[in-house]
Order: structure tokens, then sequence, then C-alpha cells
């Protein structure tokens, strides 16, 4: 009989492709990984894995397992939610994974109600970069992910992930007040302040201003939206920000000027399918989009004449 504990690490290395990579995901010493997938390798009685020096591959075979391994992991989360769906009230661990603009904005109002209509349902949360969420989301680190999609910018589909979308968030150059007047395309000549390299938000940032027709001079990097805010307030920076943050802080200091084709960002939780059907699942995806209807409502939109 196949152990589900050793499936488990045997699908983590078919994501993250190393035995150290693994154990670090999941607190373990190499050795310990190197060990139960040598077992489970045992168990099933044919080659899972190339060996090439350090470097470890699939075989045909361990490629098959893998598929099996993701589909077993599915009937067991499956099984498992079918106990509990049958519970009279929603309870449980929830692991949910948020960007810092749902952490500062929904979070709050979500979990507030998710308490007064669900106390048995303990709700744990991870800030993280989307393309990191979403990867841990396929290695069952989480069980809801709210991630972001900027316009132009797609993301691989997984026939695996169920996609809810919340709403859109409108996109807005920032800019000191005392800029107020200027038009996107006279910002060449300011300092700029951006998300780190490599991230989805910083490349289609740079994809706006070149589009404008310049290289912009990004003097400052950071991932905390409050941090870059401070930056503009303080006449350091220009940047863009999402009105959904913006939404919770005092803009005296700042003007707000338009991007061309005033762009949006999509916004949306992701589920495993096998778990969609989970009540504390369905429930926090409700309460999430309950609190950004409430966000949208609000008045807050400070456009600069």
């Amino acid at each position: 009989m196949l152990n589900l504990h050793r499936l488990q690490l045997f699908h983590e290395f078919r994501l993250r492709g190393t035995i150290s990579a693994v154990a670090t995901s999941l607190g373990y010493s190499p050795s310990t990984v190197s060990q139960q997938l040598t077992l489970l390798e045992d168990e099933v009685g044919v080659a899972l894995f190339h060996r090439g020096g350090r470097t470890l591959r699939l075989t045909t075979a361990g490629l098959r397992l893998a598929e099996h391994a993701q589909t077993m992991l599915d009937l067991q989360e499956e099984a498992l939610r079918s106990l509990t769906s049958a519970e009279p009230e929603v309870g449980g661990l929830l692991r949910l994974s948020v960007f810092q603009t749902v952490a500062l904005t929904l979070v709050p109002v979500a979990l507030s109600q998710l308490r007064a209509q669900h106390p048995e349902l303990r709700v744990e949360i991870v800030q993280a970069p989307p393309e990191r969420a979403l990867f841990d989301l396929q290695a069952r680190r989480h069980d809801l992910v709210v991630a972001e999609q900027y316009p132009g910018m797609s993301r691989p589909r997984q026939a695996e992930f169920d996609i809810e979308p919340l709403g859109t968030d409108s996109l807005r150059l920032v800019v000191p007040q005392q800029l107020s007047g200027i038009d996107a395309e006279d910002l060449d000549a300011y300092p700029w302040v951006m998300e780190p390299a490599g991230t989805v938000a910083r490349e289609w940032s740079l994809q706006q201003c070149r589009a404008l027709g310049f290289e912009p001079d990004v003097r400052f990097t950071t991932d905390d939206l409050a941090a870059q805010l401070r930056l503009i307030s303080a006449g350091l920076a220009v940047g863009i920000l999402p009105e959904l943050f913006l939404a919770g802080h005092r803009l005296d200091s700042v003007a707000l000027r338009p991007l061309p084709q005033n762009p949006e960002r999509s916004i949306f939780t992701t589920a495993r399918r096998s778990s969609v059907q989970a009540p504390a699942v369905h429930a926090c995806r409700q309460s999430l989009a309950e609190a950004f209807k409430q966000f949208s409502r609000k008045s807050w939109r400070h456009d600069s004449p």
C-alpha cells in the first residue's frame, strides 16, 4: 500500500525539482526527504528517478506516478471535505494567502464577518506574492489564494484550479501634490518607486512607462505599498498604485493622475477543484466578495482636476 505522506513528498518534488527545495518548503532535513523518496521507490518496485551525481530527474514511471499522486491527494482532500460538509457548523482550519492590498483592506472586514457567522472556523493568513502563493496552493500549503492579474499580463492556466472573480481595481498614477497638473508622459525626469524586479507589478509598470516613450528612473524598490505612498507623499518619487489600496489612506499630499486607457487589474480567488466545495472555502469566498463590494460602494476617488 502506498504511503500518502511519501506521495505528498513526491508531489512536492515534482513541483519544486530538488530535494533541498522540498526540505526547505516542508521544514525537513534533505536526508529525511531523500530517505522517504527512496522508501517510496522501494514500495512501488520500479525506478522513479534518473540519478546523475547530485541531480535527480523523474523517469517515465516517476512522471506517471506523479500524476497518480496528485489524483490520490485530491481524493483524500475530497474525502475529508465530505466528512466536514455533513457537519451543521462551518469549522476546522482554512489557510488563506493574500497579497498586501487585500491584507490591508478586505481581510479585516471578511474575518470579522467570518468570526460572527462561523465562530468555529479558524482562519490562518499568510501574506505572499501571488506568484508564490499560487505555486504553494498547488503544493497544498494553502486552501485559498487571493491573487491579481494585470491587464495584458497573463499566467498559465492550470486545470486543477478553480478561479472566482472578486472584481476589478483601477491602477492610478500617483504623484506629489506639487506635480498635480503634470501629464504621465512628462514624468521621465522624476525618480520612480516600484515593486521588486521579477514581479508582475514591476514588469507591468515598466511597460506602461515605455509605452509613454521613456525608461523610468527606478530609484526606489519595495513591495510595501505603504512605503511607496510615503515616498511619493514626501515629494521623493512618483509611482503607480491601485485604488483599492489608496482607499484606506489620506491623500492630502499626493495627486492622482490618469493613465492611458484607465487600466484595471483583476482580483480573484483561487482554490483547488478538489476542495472548492468545502464549506470553509465557500464561506471565506463569500465573505471576501462581500468585503470587496463594501469597498466598491465607497466614494473614495480623489481625481485631480
